[in-house]
């Protein structure tokens, strides 16, 4: 709307709606929704100085659909934003359990192939009304606090985030479609990769239970849980299907 208007600087912009010049600049500069009321008196003046609108479009209709456009522009920003606001500091995990997460599912795990690819994606912990207050031992992030383990993590895009606030996807249907991610080619190999990393240290402490449930996805693919395989020039013998790290003198046949 500025490069149609011609670009007219700041103070000009300023002094025909009579706001601050620091106003006007901050309400195209700033990571943040600008006053409703000082976006809206920025857009109506600019679209008095579009001259072209396009072929068959007059000006008033033009001012009227821009109006029209911007301030549901501005709603949808400022819905955007206080989601943010209230959803606060993201589900503690390990790096391990984010990389598992991304690889099972690049993009959002119920849009999928998403056309919101430019707007942000996140993980989000989904409710675990049955959770049980882990020993310490086994927690999988030492002295911090208890994480959620995968399967009650999903990767969802902004405009699914919404949905769930709204109501409109439920825990259930998320929970299938974070299940759902198991079942697709190639899972079983970034499960054994995502195994292979807690059993060399990825983690703190072990949860033995997350170990287990990866074991049993792991053991349903004989060509991944078929073998065991060598680090360090025989020096370890991981076996990602029984879960066991081994230390010692082993046969190794590949050079790494």
């Amino acid at each position: 709307m500025h490069r149609r208007a011609g670009l007219p600087s700041v103070r000009e912009l300023a002094e025909a709606i009579g706001k601050s010049p620091s106003g006007v600049h901050n309400a195209f500069r700033l990571a943040k929704v600008p006053d409703q009321r000082l976006t809206m008196a920025i857009v109506d003046r600019l679209s008095l100085w579009v001259r072209d609108w396009g072929v068959g479009i007059s000006r008033e209709t033009g001012i009227e659909n821009s109006i029209c456009k911007f301030e549901r522009l501005w709603r949808q920003a400022k819905r955007e934003e206080e989601a943010l606001a209230a959803q606060g500091e993201p589900p503690r995990m390990s790096a391990a359990d984010r990389r598992l997460l991304f690889a099972l599912s690049p993009e959002c795990s119920m849009s999928h192939p998403t056309r919101q690819l430019p707007q942000p994606h996140g993980i989000v912990a989904l409710e675990n009304s049955a959770a049980r207050s882990t020993p310490a031992f086994l927690r999988k992030t030492g002295l911090r606090p208890e994480a959620p383990d995968p399967w009650h993590l999903i990767h969802l895009c902004r405009g699914c985030q919404r949905r769930r606030e709204a109501g409109e996807l439920t825990e259930a249907k998320l929970r299938a479609a974070r299940l759902a991610l198991d079942r697709y080619p190639g899972a079983t190999r970034h499960y054994a990769a995502y195994v292979g990393q807690l059993l060399l240290g990825a983690e703190e402490a072990i949860d033995m239970n997350v170990v287990g449930r990866a074991q049993v996805i792991i053991m349903a693919d004989p060509q991944v849980a078929a073998l065991p395989y060598t680090l360090n020039h025989g020096e370890l013998l991981v076996d990602r299907a029984h879960g066991l790290l081994d230390s010692g003198t082993h046969r190794c046949e590949d050079e790494h």
